[in-house]
């Protein structure tokens, strides 16, 4: 049955106005701390980090709150929650703005009790979010798109079209908006994240109500949450004879012992990385000498490269299935991460007392230096990588993983994803100083080859072999194969596809 489009089109308002408050938010607060405290990314990066740590240790629970609950309550929770962890931080954040709490004369006490508030209030927001992308991202649409592998690949590209897109026109439009009033810009976040609740509260109700497979688990909860019972945190249960029973065994030996587990493991790596338009990256850029302008149409460029993955990847799983697409794109995010590491590096101390570079440049951008463009270069094109690998692992996760792992299975890989994103941001709090960026970069590349080698591992595994060149001239044109060797790359298509 091919997917409906007034479901597509709710599915998709919904998952917009997510990803639009969710995207401008996450972007915002680091200019409004960056703005607030100049000069360092020390407060950036511990509201990050704490961000991060929370959901590492709390995402598998998220988890488990999805498998009991209602579907439908699920995901009004997590946007309820979201809307008003983000209302807090932003009255926060007028009061900072106000008060001027980056001051040189306000005490350190102040200083760290107005971060240690908004941590918390970050740390509420991130895991309503976790919440809601385990249980639209990686449940409902599995279920939306029923037995259809094609219909999955197409919500799947749909909705990181969305997510790529509010993460392009989000912070360009908030970017522009700080350029001329930060506190004006506080209150717009505000405007639309209250806006924009009751509209997504209600969308998704209604699909809840289109596709009945959506209320249809009550069963599978029940058992869930008498096994939950006997969980203590990731540990496994134990049956009164001593050994493990596979209903009880827990969601982080279910993850590790999993054929889908370096897939999934490579994935979490590549967010250990400060090469991305994200927080670190943007304090970066902003210490040597680009505005907030700049920065918005600098990162309005890179979703744009992002977004082509989004079409790239299916034609690429088409022709060559997701695991070999996979090989390409991650090799090339390396490649590109390689480049940008080397080009910071050699792009030296910003200034020479790690103070933000004051450009009377009347020219929207200002290059500090040709090594820094290159690394941006480097940066916007590795993000072709990422996607296109990302949406790669998905499939495979999404077509693999069994319908009642499936949760679990995806609040443990969000868990080790924020882990190492909280070691990114552990890498800029040990290395505040933008004259020593390179070191960050540098471990941000190694995650990223480390990645590509986990996932070459499990290419290996499933295919026997990392190259196959007869296939690859042939996609190329060159009509070189026999029909034994067509016979043997298409049994690789169907047993990867």
């Amino acid at each position: 049955m091919a997917l409906r489009n007034d479901i597509l089109m709710r599915v998709c308002v919904s998952h917009f106005l997510s990803a639009w408050n969710s995207r401008i938010f996450e972007y915002s607060a680091v200019l409004f701390l960056a703005s607030i405290f100049p000069g360092t990314l020390l407060p950036p990066s511990v509201y990050a980090l704490w961000r991060a740590l929370s959901a590492m240790f709390l995402a598998p629970a998220m988890g488990r709150q999805v498998d009991r609950t209602n579907r439908l309550v699920v995901v009004r929770r997590s946007i309820v929650f979201q809307r008003a962890a983000v209302a807090c931080s932003c009255a926060l954040f007028v009061a900072m703005i106000l008060l001027s709490v980056g001051a040189a004369s306000t005490s350190i006490l102040i200083k760290a009790g107005f971060i240690a508030i908004l941590s918390a209030f970050a740390c509420v927001e991130k895991l309503a979010s976790i919440m809601n992308t385990v249980s639209v991202e990686r449940d409902w649409v599995v279920v939306i798109a029923g037995s259809s592998s094609e219909d999955l690949q197409r919500l799947n590209s749909i909705m990181r079209r969305i997510d790529l897109f509010c993460k392009m026109a989000g912070p360009l439009a908030i970017s522009f908006l700080i350029g001329f009033t930060v506190l004006g810009s506080v209150w717009a976040l505000l405007f639309l994240n209250v806006a924009s609740v009751f509209i997504e509260y209600f969308t998704i109700a209604r699909v809840y109500k289109i596709v009945p497979a959506l209320a249809t688990r009550n069963g599978a909860v029940e058992r869930d949450e008498s096994s939950d019972v006997q969980e203590v945190g990731l540990l496994a249960s134990d049956n009164d004879d001593g050994t493990t029973s596979p209903a009880s065994t827990s969601p982080l030996s279910t993850y590790i012992y999993h054929e889908l587990f370096l897939p999934s493991f490579a994935l979490s790596f590549l967010y250990f990385t400060v090469l991305n338009f994200g927080g670190q990256f943007v304090t970066y850029l902003l210490a040597v000498g680009y505005s907030p302008s700049a920065i918005g149409v600098l990162r309005t460029v890179s979703v744009l490269f992002e977004l082509s993955a989004t079409w790239a990847a299916p034609i690429v799983m088409k022709q060559i299935g997701a695991v070999r697409g996979g090989m390409w794109f991650i090799n090339w995010q390396a490649i590109c991460c390689i480049a940008a590491a080397v080009a910071i590096y050699h792009s030296g101390s910003p200034s020479a007392d790690d103070a933000p570079v004051q450009s009377t440049d009347k020219f929207l951008f200002v290059f500090a230096s040709k090594a820094t463009a290159a690394a941006i270069f480097a940066v916007v094109c590795s993000r072709v990588g990422l996607w296109g690998f990302d949406l790669c692992a998905q499939i495979l996760i999404q077509e693999g993983v069994e319908a009642e792992s499936r949760t679990s299975f995806s609040s443990v890989e969000s868990s080790f994803q924020n882990f190492f994103e909280l070691l990114s941001f552990a890498s800029t709090i040990i290395f505040d100083k933008p004259a020593v960026f390179a070191v960050p970069a540098l471990l941000s590349t190694n995650s990223v080859v480390i990645a590509a080698i986990l996932f070459a591992i499990y290419a290996r595994r499933v295919r026997k072999h990392l190259l196959h060149l007869p296939s690859m001239r042939g996609w190329f044109g060159f009509k070189t194969t026999t029909v034994a060797q067509n016979t043997v790359i298409q049994q690789e298509l169907n047993d990867e596809v």
